[in-house]
């Protein structure tokens, strides 16, 4: 896992797409020589690619795995998950997504009673059980990248699941109003689940708005709300 100085500079990348050595060096207090060593190391474990005097994005934040997307924009998620607490009460069955964001709601899951977390995540299942909030995982065939449940078994089970509230994050949230993703088994598990649950609430970072991808999910006019963090 990615972390401390390192995590500063990708998230400083995931924003502006490029950075500079000179500026890293000022704003995070450090040589130049020590930032040019990290982006080294950095370009070799396949995040970026250097150029001289800075170094560019290699890849979408999209194409991350779970475990260093899940530290991009963490306050930004966090505070998208906190406005969250007013749709939830007691005894709830709540469906959590495998995106990156919802992971940061299960805490606030945790203040109340009698709470049952469905999810195709594993990561979710790991958070929950830390808790020791009961968990009802959807089978089906791993994928390792998001460490989740996919395919036609997972889509099987979750036809089966009916849930109180579902939450849900995609990679893209358009002007028109059109929720979508590039991922189509990741897309199916959450248009079941849509059909079964009661609510549904789905939160989106300022990054993903004003955007279009492959396939569509729904429309807001489907989702129960829609919680976005505005673009600064």
């Amino acid at each position: 896992m990615i972390e401390g100085r390192k995590k500063d500079i990708l998230e400083l990348l995931y924003v502006n797409g490029r950075v500079c050595v000179a500026e890293l060096a000022k704003k995070l207090f450090v040589s130049e020589m020590t930032i040019r060593r990290d982006l080294r190391e950095m370009e070799k474990d396949g995040f970026l690619r250097r150029y001289r005097g800075g170094a560019v994005l290699k890849i979408n934040a999209e194409e991350m795995p779970l475990s260093e997307r899940i530290l991009i924009d963490k306050d930004e998620k966090q505070e998208l998950c906190k406005k969250c607490v007013g749709f939830l009460r007691d005894g709830m069955t709540v469906f959590i997504d495998s995106s990156s964001t919802c992971q940061y709601l299960i805490p606030h899951i945790h203040m109340f009673r009698d709470m049952t977390i469905v999810t195709n995540s594993v990561k979710a299942l790991l958070s929950a059980g830390s808790m020791h909030i009961p968990c009802i995982l959807i089978g089906g065939e791993y994928y390792e990248q998001d460490m989740c449940l996919v395919g036609s078994v997972a889509e099987q089970n979750a036809h089966e699941l009916n849930v109180d509230i579902a939450f849900f994050t995609t990679a893209a949230y358009a002007e028109d109003g059109t929720i979508s993703d590039f991922d189509l088994r990741q897309t199916m598990i959450r248009k079941i689940v849509m059909k079964n649950a009661k609510q549904n609430v789905f939160l989106f970072e300022s990054h993903k708005l004003n955007k279009k991808h492959l396939y569509t999910l729904c429309h807001r006019d489907d989702a129960t709300a829609v919680i976005v963090t505005e673009p600064v």
